[in-house]
């Protein structure tokens, strides 16, 4: 009897126990996509989110109105401004699908240590959203630019930014947890995608904006923001932001190599590519040592070359490696003359190979980096010439001369 008691107890405390403490109606929310942080006008800070209206989003409730609403106030603290965004929005705000946070140019050059502490600590926001710096126009007018193919600004500079990085290694592909472990290693600066708008910010805020074949405003990549500890020290292109990921194992990219024939081009694409670094440090002087290998194919050529013969491969492959070095080695030498900064790991590599030399640099190692001779060998073999063996140009040439 006694068991049968107990049993029954148990049964029942369980009816007691299946309830969710913390359970938020749908209907009470907004999801928070996209998060913007300027400089305010009267306080430190200028808060803005992107809620999502999920009505737009509905094939059958979908009236042509904004995908998504933003609201901003000011305020010292990003931690309160979270919540105290509730003042102008109707729905509590969920930022655990939180996709990307953009900076201002002008924090971001102050330094970022004292807000990122807030994302990085909350469990309330997920660590894995992009960073973004915002260029040449205000971070808020970022995350609402419109898209008609993408309703969501967040959601779409999300997406964009990791194809960029996929196809052609236009993105350095960081998220917080990247930006923050590079911030507090002595041997790495961090480094961040910046952003822009190509047309007209005020537009592209409007529905309207989606009804244009070439769109008023549209949100653009823009770059490699180069970090000195958590200061931003400048802009460098897209161009070397590609020559950055070389640097770290990029995947796949296209290049335009010059044949050396009167302003006439060879299409590669990089299928595989891996790198090795290799630091030292010898009688006072730092060597940096990077060896590439991989394979590319060709996509295209406006060359006269016959790509039936293996010279005219080997010819191209030549082409190809040496462009390749260049390329890299140019921007980090931009790199060490003008920004002074890190940015690549070296000082992790070192750390790993030579612990004992690291820790005697460590202190100054940003000067060192700026005087280490850079050496680099590409070796990447060009295994294809896509689906044909020929050259319409090369036929074409031999045609007229016959």
């Amino acid at each position: 009897m006694n068991k049968n008691i107990l049993l029954g107890g148990i049964v029942l405390s369980l009816f007691f126990l299946t309830a969710c403490w913390d359970h938020k109606e749908l209907n009470d929310i907004g999801i928070v996509s996209g998060i913007a942080v300027e400089k305010g006008e009267r306080d430190k800070y200028r808060f803005t989110v992107e809620v999502i209206n999920a009505s737009e989003l509905s094939k059958q409730g979908a009236q042509g109105n904004t995908p998504v609403i933003s609201y901003s106030l000011e305020g010292n603290s990003i931690a309160e401004l979270t919540t105290k965004v509730t003042k102008g929005l109707m729905r509590s705000p969920e930022y655990s699908h939180t996709r990307v946070v953009v900076i201002d140019e002008e924090i971001a050059k102050e330094g970022l240590l004292e807000f990122l502490d807030f994302f990085e600590r909350t469990g309330e926001i997920r660590n894995d959203f992009n960073i973004f710096i915002s260029r040449g126009v205000k971070a808020s007018d970022v995350i609402t630019v419109v898209d008609p193919v993408q309703k969501i600004p967040g959601i779409k500079m999300n997406t964009q930014a990791q194809n960029f990085f996929k196809e052609w290694g236009g993105d350095p592909n960081v998220r917080m947890t990247d930006f923050i472990r590079a911030l507090t290693s002595k041997g790495r600066n961090p480094v961040a995608q910046a952003v822009t708008i190509e047309g007209n910010p005020t537009v592209g805020k409007s529905v309207e904006n989606n009804k244009e074949v070439v769109p008023p405003a549209n949100f653009v990549l823009d770059g490699l923001a180069v970090f000195k500890a958590d200061k931003l020290s400048g802009v460098m292109s897209v161009e070397d932001t590609r020559n950055y990921l070389w640097t770290q194992n990029l995947k796949r990219t296209v290049l335009t190599v010059s044949c050396e024939q009167d302003n006439r081009y060879i299409d590669i694409q990089i299928i595989s590519s891996k790198t090795d670094k290799n630091v030292q440090y010898k009688n006072g002087r730092l060597y940096i040592d990077l060896e590439i290998d991989g394979e590319a194919k060709l996509l295209g050529t406006q060359c006269s070359h016959d790509l039936k013969l293996i010279k005219t491969m080997n010819l191209y492959e030549d082409y190809m490696n040496k462009e390749i070095s260049k390329m890299i080695k140019g921007t980090i030498e931009k790199v060490q003359s003008e920004y002074h900064s890190d940015i690549f790991g070296f000082g992790e590599v070192l750390r790993r190979q030579d612990y004992k030399s690291f820790k005697k640099l460590e202190d100054e190692w940003n000067e060192i980096f700026t005087e280490a001779e850079v050496n680099i060998v590409s070796d990447l073999h060009l295994r294809r010439s896509g689906i044909r063996n020929r050259s319409s140009i090369t036929e074409y040439e031999r045609n007229e001369r016959e």
